[in-house]
């Protein structure tokens, strides 16, 4: 059975260039974008832009007709995951799974070698070149 998950491929410019921000899954050793399953009564893209404030402390604009999907394992189990595109307009310095999580904002060249799951880095190479 597939899983379906909802994220957000967060970006940003810092100095003129385009930046990736990523957060560290629970242990803390993989960066992945912040993802979660749809939150009922909400839509995906409004589960996603949630997962962006819990997992990353991350406020900003999603666009809910840029985005991709794509597959990705996880614990034996394949994930659909549908990532939207979200300008992070502001980061939190305190958040609600902040102890549990990092965060990192890196280049998307970067970003891509730091991604495991090629589902992952697939979408960011779809979505990072546009403008958010």
């Amino acid at each position: 059975m597939v899983e379906k998950r909802y994220g957000v491929l967060c970006q940003l410019t810092e100095k003129g260039k385009p930046r990736i921000v990523l957060v560290s899954r629970g242990n803390r050793k993989e960066w992945i974008h912040p993802k979660g399953r749809r939150i009922p009564g909400m839509s995906g893209a409004a589960s996603a832009r949630r997962e962006a404030y819990e997992e990353g402390g991350l406020l900003g604009r999603i666009y809910p007709r840029r985005k991709t999907v794509v597959q990705c394992r996880e614990g034996g189990r394949t994930i659909r995951l549908t990532l939207y595109a979200m300008r992070v307009d502001k980061m939190l310095k305190r958040w609600p799974e902040k102890r549990k999580r990092d965060r990192i904002v890196v280049s998307p060249d970067k970003a891509a070698r730091l991604l495991r799951c090629p589902g992952m880095r697939e979408a960011l190479r779809q979505m990072a070149g546009r403008k958010a």
